[in-house]
């Protein structure tokens, strides 16, 4: 099973509903927490880990890497007598052992990655931002190395809860849009602004859908669907191919 199917099975099976697990992981509204169950979004990793320990799994049990919960390890200790216990016991703390040394060396051999960041430039989660072709580069680091054409900053929160202010996007140029509401950065010419946004192909528009869905007292949602032409004054960048906090170096 995939995240989300594995995810709503969990939910369902602890009797927990949709509106209790958004208060739990903090999320503006359940509609931000059922875009996880439907596989329209994924959660950034603070909150995948705390959906793990909320239904007490692993995160590779999450992710369908294993089938192995957590409960399951305790049921087969109780089953095993005391010797055997403590022989398992040994045997894991050998194997924590062993697992944290590799570690340490990856991450002494694994430096921190630089990425060229478009100052002055930013892509919106929100109502548009300011985008030029002008523009000068600072550098900012992370931990992964990901193949890309473009790094900008997001501005706003249009895009939570899976893209945040302050981020950087990662843009691979493509002229094109090839998956229905895949996340893309696109160029608003005629207005000088720039998006990201879930972005839909129409007739005579591209729709720009934002993932947070949060109203207003009167019901109406704070960032909705933006259309612009599909003309020469629409130009979509690229795809956001993934988006980071930058680290600081220092803590390398």
């Amino acid at each position: 099973m995939e995240f989300h199917e594995i995810l709503k099975e969990l939910r369902k099976n602890s009797g927990i509903t949709q509106v209790q697990m958004a208060q739990k992981l903090n999320l503006a509204s359940q509609g931000a927490y059922r875009k996880y169950e439907t596989g329209e979004g994924f959660p950034q990793l603070e909150r995948l880990l705390l959906i793990s320990k909320i239904f007490n799994v692993s995160v590779s049990y999450l992710l369908g890497e294993t089938n192995i919960k957590n409960n399951e390890i305790n049921e087969i200790m109780e089953k095993l007598n005391y010797p055997r216990q403590e022989k398992t016991v040994r045997y894991a703390k050998k194997l924590l052992i062993e697992q944290n040394e590799e570690n340490k060396v990856i991450h002494l051999n694994n430096s921190l990655i630089p990425y060229e960041v478009e100052e002055e430039q930013a892509l919106s989660a929100g109502y548009g931002e300011g985008y030029t072709q002008e523009y000068g580069k600072e550098i900012v680091y992370w931990n992964q190395q990901i193949k890309h054409d473009r790094a900008i900053i997001i501005r706003g929160n249009s895009m939570e809860p899976d893209y945040h202010y302050g981020q950087i996007a990662l843009i691979r140029y493509q002229n094109y849009i090839d998956v229905p509401g895949g996340i893309y950065a696109v160029d608003d010419i005629e207005r000088g602004l720039a998006y990201i946004k879930s972005v839909y192909m129409e007739d005579d528009h591209i729709r720009l859908v934002s993932l947070n869905d949060e109203e207003d007292f009167e019901g109406n949602r704070l960032f909705p669907d933006i259309l612009l032409p599909r003309n020469e004054n629409t130009r979509i960048i690229g795809k956001v191919v993934d988006a980071f906090t930058p680290i600081e170096k220092d803590f390398l």
